[in-house]
């Protein structure tokens, strides 16, 4: 048996029954995968203890391993749920003890930071999504992030090329590193409109509000071209930083654009879907990706997509979209905007490549591959 460690899922997720954050997003899609392949007997979740309801209901298959520490759970009762402190489980080394008592030969850690990967007797796989923090975290952070890459006893898997290549190129790692990439799994039928928002009326950015997705770009490249389209821009992200939300807010003002421009916070998953399927163009001006899913779900819903060549964005896109060179220039991606919107990319060119992208992110055909290493 292989054990999961699933504490990483935030507790606001289990809380409201909807997984908004990529890695949980990603690891959820394997672990149907590993159902529809009938594997899901051969694993076990361990899951942090006040997360097991959502966990049984939500991945039935699965046999649950609680991951709890006496005074972690007395603090959450006398807070009433306010304080969590469930990080404190893998601090303590609990969690440790629990993984090698949980009758399991191997564990793997589908997101593995320094915060989320504890050192147990079990054999480790780990996947690696991006090293953003050994290039913009501290130099603690750094240095405990390339040793834990460097263990020996821990078996490393990389979502792209992009990532593998920046892992041996930043730490020297000497590992086999294969690749699996992350499946792209979404209902796109289930929808529901988004008020005040016209369909096929707007060019749409579907990322966090956060520095390295660059949004400040793309919102100078539409106020270059507000007078030469009648489509509107309409942002959405999970997740923001206020320094970037607020810079965002009071160039809109300063340049009286607000009647153009739509900030979205945290929509319904149905309400995602809509935006997506009735989009007339996608554009990421994303810096830094170890992936990149929102571009390929744009293509799959066969969407004319706009994106920056930067880390994996070129890689996972398969080269199938349009591409600006330099991603901080606003003039550049202003000229293939209004080029786009002039030139319209024929309706079987999309189909072709919604089809080839959708074949690849399969969930079952990435789930084989990680079966194909830990069984």
């Amino acid at each position: 048996m292989i054990a999961i460690d699933t504490t990483f899922f935030a507790h606001s997720e289990a809380k409201s029954k909807k997984l908004t954050y990529s890695t949980s997003i990603f690891t959820a899609d394997l672990l149907d995968a590993f159902v529809q392949l009938g594997q899901s007997d051969k694993f076990c979740l361990i899951v942090n203890f006040n997360h097991v309801d959502f966990f049984k209901e939500r991945f039935p298959a699965y046999k649950i391993i609680v991951a709890k520490w006496w005074p972690v759970t007395l603090l959450y009762k006398l807070t009433r749920g306010r304080k969590t402190a469930a990080k404190l489980i893998k601090k303590c080394g609990a969690f440790r003890k629990i993984a090698e008592k949980s009758g399991a030969k191997a564990i793997w850690f589908p997101y593995a930071m320094n915060e989320t990967f504890v050192r147990t007797k079990l054999k480790t796989f780990a996947t690696i999504h991006d090293i953003y923090r050994i290039h913009h975290g501290t130099k603690k952070d750094a240095a405990k992030f390339t040793e834990f890459i460097n263990d020996n006893t821990t078996s490393l898997i990389a979502i792209s090329n992009y990532t593998k290549n920046d892992i041996i190129k930043t730490t020297g790692c000497k590992k086999d590193i294969p690749i699996i990439p992350n499946s792209i799994v979404f209902n796109v039928s289930r929808q529901q409109k988004v008020p005040e928002i016209e369909q096929k009326k707007y060019i749409l950015d579907l990322n966090a509000y956060i520095e390295k997705k660059n949004p400040m770009t793309l919102l100078k490249a539409f106020n270059l071209i507000k007078d030469k389209t009648d489509l509107n821009l309409v942002f959405c992200g999970g997740y923001k930083e206020d320094s970037i939300w607020n810079k965002m807010q009071e160039y809109i003002q300063a340049n009286q654009i607000s009647s153009r421009i739509k900030l979205l916070f945290r929509v319904k998953d149905e309400e995602r879907n809509w935006l997506l399927a009735n989009a007339a163009l996608f554009a990421t001006p994303s810096l830094f990706e170890g992936f990149g899913r929102t571009p390929v779900e744009a293509a799959i819903c066969k969407i004319p997509v706009i994106s920056t060549k930067e880390t994996s964005l070129f890689e996972a896109t398969q080269g199938l979209c349009n591409y600006v060179e330099n991603a901080t220039d606003e003039k550049e991606l202003a000229e293939l905007i209004l080029n786009i919107i002039e030139n319209p990319e024929s309706e079987n060119k999309l189909i072709k490549i919604a089809q080839k992208l959708e074949e690849r992110y399969k969930k079952e055909n990435c789930g084989k591959l990680y079966l194909n290493l830990f069984l």
